[in-house]
This record gives structure tokens, C-alpha cells and sequence, in this order.
């Protein structure tokens, strides 16, 4: 078995099934670009891929090709390209647009969203997320922003009941 003409010796050429995005498996290891993840189950491990293209932290598009990641969940871990993340995998899931939460967390493409309480947090429009005490636009915390006020009103907008933001910026 081959990672860009480069031999991958410990790959068992039986099992061995190429998943897209640079990630493969076989009976014993999961691959990423033809390096073991380690502590990857290859038994429970699937690849999830949502939609052709994902916002950057910086909002640009970016087509996913080799270097895509994504979430991966195992029995007892999960992950976010071939980094662990510190998520209970138990409650773990994918809400969309890039985040997922456990019972307790919330996560944007991999990054936990400081300030963001999982139990709480939804995902809405326009790059804009909340929870009940925060507004995010794109896991950044939108400041002086009411969460329970706020809603997205169009076109990069949105307002709560004192004021209106554009692209996650106060209005002033």
C-alpha cells in the first residue's frame, strides 16, 4: 500500500480500504496521509464529511482536499483530524457548520469555544451560534451581544433588543 508514492510497510493490503481525505484503515490502524493515528480503533472509526467546502476561523472557504478533518468519535475518544480533543465521546456530536458539543463543551472545527456552555448552544445562521449566555460568530464570543434577545436578521446581520452587528461586529 502506497500515501503519495511513499510505502505504508504496516499496512495489511486484505483490509486495507482508502476512506478519501488522506484517511484510510485496515484491520489494525487507521491511517491519516500514511501515518498511524494512534489510539484510533480502525473497528468503530468512520469518517464523516459534511457539504463540499468549510469556513476557516477567518470565515474564507476552503475546498477540503488531503489536509481535510474532520470529527472522528471511538468508543472512549474523540477527534478532530489526527488531534484528540477534550470531549466525554458519551454525549459527543456534530450540531453542524463546523461545531459539535459533549454534555459540557462546544467545539469549532476542533477548537474549544471558551465561554460556550454545550447544554445550552445551538447553532443558527449566517456564522452566528448562541447559548444562553453568548453569541458567536464563527466560535468567536460576538461582544455585547444578549443572547436572548438576539437573532440573525439577513445578509451577515443580526440584532438583539439594544443593538444591531454585522458579521459578528457591534454596529455603532
Amino acid at each position: 500500500m502506497f500515501f503519495d508514492r511513499k510505502p505504508i510497510p504496516q499496512a495489511d493490503a486484505r483490509t486495507f480500504v482508502d476512506l478519501g481525505f488522506g484517511y484510510a484503515k485496515d484491520c489494525k490502524n487507521v491511517y491519516l496521509e500514511g501515518r498511524i493515528l494512534a489510539f484510533v480503533d480502525p473497528a468503530t472509526f468512520r469518517l464523516k464529511v459534511r457539504g463540499n467546502a468549510h469556513p476557516h476561523e477567518h470565515g474564507d472557504r476552503h475546498e477540503p482536499g488531503r489536509n481535510h478533518k474532520g470529527y472522528h468519535k471511538t468508543k472512549f475518544n474523540v477527534y478532530y483530524g489526527d488531534k484528540k480533543i477534550d470531549a466525554m465521546a458519551s454525549t459527543f456530536k456534530e450540531i453542524g457548520d463546523g461545531y459539535a458539543k459533549d454534555a459540557f463543551n462546544v467545539f469549532y472545527y476542533g477548537k474549544k469555544i471558551e465561554d460556550a456552555h454545550g447544554s445550552t448552544f445551538k447553532v443558527l445562521e449566517g456564522g452566528y451560534s448562541k447559548d444562553s449566555f453568548n453569541v458567536f460568530y464563527y466560535g468567536k464570543k460576538v461582544e455585547d451581544a444578549n443572547a436572548s434577545t438576539f437573532k440573525y436578521t439577513g445578509n451577515g446581520y443580526g440584532e438583539d433588543t439594544f443593538n444591531a452587528f454585522y458579521r459578528g461586529r457591534k454596529i455603532e
